[in-house]
């Protein structure tokens, strides 16, 4: 079995996830179902914001757990975003380096 990396580099396997779907299409793909939708990117973008609101409660309410739960949640519907959008997690990774004078 593959040990999970538990650094972000899990965001870069998950991305790879996203456009294998895109790709393949298997049945039953809940990231086909989002990529497909008729709405387009305003059917990820509802999710994005679904998950935005749940996280922002989950912090209110202080709930380790369901922080944890609701952001892993964003963090997945902003990545199927990014690569809707074009945008990989070296991009944005990159930016980030650049902002913080990182190299």
């Amino acid at each position: 079995m593959t040990e999970i990396p538990t650094d972000l580099s899990v965001l870069n396997m998950i991305y790879k996830i996203i456009e294998d779907r895109s790709k393949n299409k298997p049945e039953g793909s809940y990231v086909c179902a989002l990529l497909d939708d008729p709405k387009g990117i305003n059917k990820i973008l509802e999710k994005v914001g679904e998950e935005t609101t749940e996280t922002i409660i989950s912090v209110k309410d202080g709930n380790r757990e369901d922080i944890i739960s609701e952001t892993s949640d964003l963090l997945f519907h902003i990545l199927v975003m990014l690569f809707e959008c074009g945008v990989t997690p070296d991009d944005i990774s990159a930016e980030l380096a650049r902002r913080h004078k990182l190299k």
